[in-house]
């Protein structure tokens, strides 16, 4: 049975024969002995020393070299783990050292509100469908669904849907951290000594307004979900009472902001009606000094009414003249004589009727004592009363107009309603040390195994 094992005599034999094979066919010899001498069986150690590189005389007249077995590279995997620790042990124990040392505890204090729009009823004015307030002739329970549906209602793009862009938008504005800096010295809040060891989130209270700006940015979030048209807002502080005193003014200014907002139409508003008032009362004092000039210069104080009255006693006089007449005809042709007492009475009072017709007559109709005739002091007065009339409806309805717009100013259309209000803190929120670490460690694992790929890629392309 033959031997199976594969050794590295049988192999450095069997490479023996075939150059022997070789040199045979081309008719050299092998150095005398090496080619016509047999190699010896025990002697296995004489035998591999004809394939060592530096395997003696033998190996150096063969000039046989078997290629050697992988050898491992020591210094390949030292410069491995010198990068590893360089690149991630290194960074994350400082790290570590950073978040569990340095780093200043930071509390948090959150709000969430909501600005919701209501239509409060005006006297004078019919409310509407989707009235909000509570004087509104929809009932206790249907009053509370309505504003409950009103608060729904501004997810749909109504104007409380924009105040809430605002006011978010708003206090991480320039004017919110001024305001705030009047009220609570807030940069000196954050220049904190609980922070002194910190610099990356204390902030220099010396440095100018602009770089407290962008890190009031880090240190304050405000969102707002139109979905669901909640906007919530978180404070950081470097003590509890800090973090709530911050958010309750951030509060207030939210409120004040709204309260403003909706103010400024209403009292615009306001002031346009009233100077719509002060027009019409300027107009009908103008209109009732001209009534006034009119009445003096024509010496008549109502035209129409004293043409009324002169056209009354026309009619009387001429009516009591008829009837005069006729008395003094039926007299006479009962009596023959025509000068007696009672003709002569008649005659006498249907004379003096006669001439007090024509005299009114003449002021109704022609000129009355040098003046104007009175159907021409109507025409001018009934101008000039028309005049003050239209003056004095524009009035009252400027007056109502004024009166509706103070009742519309003096109710509230917007309101923000913090349905969550900001507590003091017990526990710091930041920093997450664990996670902090955990995180910094897998992106300098990350970058590290991307540097590595790197390296590789180049070494096997140069």
């Amino acid at each position: 049975m033959p031997d199976t094992y594969d050794s590295p005599v049988s192999r450095g034999r069997a490479a023996l024969d075939a150059r022997r094979d070789v040199l045979r066919s081309r008719g050299r010899d092998v150095d005398g002995d090496l080619v016509n001498s047999p190699l010896r069986e025990g002697d296995e150690d004489d035998e591999l020393s004809l394939y060592k590189p530096d395997g003696g005389p033998r190996g150096t007249r063969a000039g046989l070299q078997l290629p050697s077995l992988p050898q491992r590279k020591p210094k390949a995997y030292r410069s491995l783990w010198l990068s590893f620790i360089l690149c991630v042990a290194l960074p994350t124990a400082l790290a570590a050292v950073y978040y569990y040392v340095f780093a200043a505890e930071q509390y948090v204090a959150q709000f969430k509100f909501a600005v919701m729009e209501s239509s409060p009823v005006l006297p004078g004015i019919p409310p509407p469908a989707t009235a909000t307030s509570p004087t509104a002739a929809t009932g206790g329970a249907a009053g509370a669904m309505a504003m409950m549906g009103s608060g729904v209602s501004m997810m749909g793009g109504s104007s409380a849907t924009l105040q809430n862009y605002v006011v978010t938008d708003y206090l991480l504005s320039r004017q919110a951290v001024d305001e705030l800096q009047q009220r609570l010295n807030i940069r000196a809040l954050y220049d904190s000594p609980l922070a002194e060891y910190d610099p990356w989130v204390r902030f220099d209270e010396k440095l100018p307004m602009e770089r407290f700006v962008r890190y009031w940015s880090r240190m304050v979030t405000a969102t707002f979900d139109p979905m669901t048209g909640l906007a919530v807002v978180t404070v950081r502080a470097f003590t509890p009472k800090d973090a709530l005193s911050i958010a309750d003014a951030m509060v207030t200014l939210s409120e004040d902001l709204v309260n403003s907002i909706a103010k400024r139409p209403q009292l615009a508003s306001v002031r346009f009606a009233e100077s719509e008032v002060r027009r019409a009362e300027e107009r009908l004092k103008q209109a009732r000094d001209a009534m006034m000039e009119y009445r003096l210069k024509e010496g008549v104080i109502d035209p129409s009414g004293a043409l009324s009255t002169n056209i009354a006693m026309v009619q009387a006089l001429r009516t009591q003249f008829v009837q005069q007449q006729a008395d003094l005809a039926a007299l006479l042709s009962q009596q023959q004589n025509p000068n007696s007492p009672t003709a002569q009475t008649l005659r006498s009072r249907a004379a003096a009727t006669k001439e007090q017709l024509v005299k009114l007559e003449k002021e109704v109709s022609k000129d009355r004592e040098g003046n104007r005739i009175l159907t021409e002091l109507v025409g001018r007065y009934e101008q000039l009363d028309l005049e003050r009339q239209y003056a004095q409806g524009s009035l009252v309805a400027a007056q109502q107009a004024l009166d509706q717009a103070r009742a519309n100013a003096a109710a509230q259309h917007l309101y923000l309603t913090p349905y969550v209000r900001p507590v003091l803190p017990e526990s710091a929120t930041y920093p997450k040390r664990a996670q902090s670490v955990l995180i910094a460690c897998l992106a300098f694992l990350g970058i590290w195994i991307i540097g590595l790929m790197f390296v590789r890629t180049i070494r096997e392309h140069v």
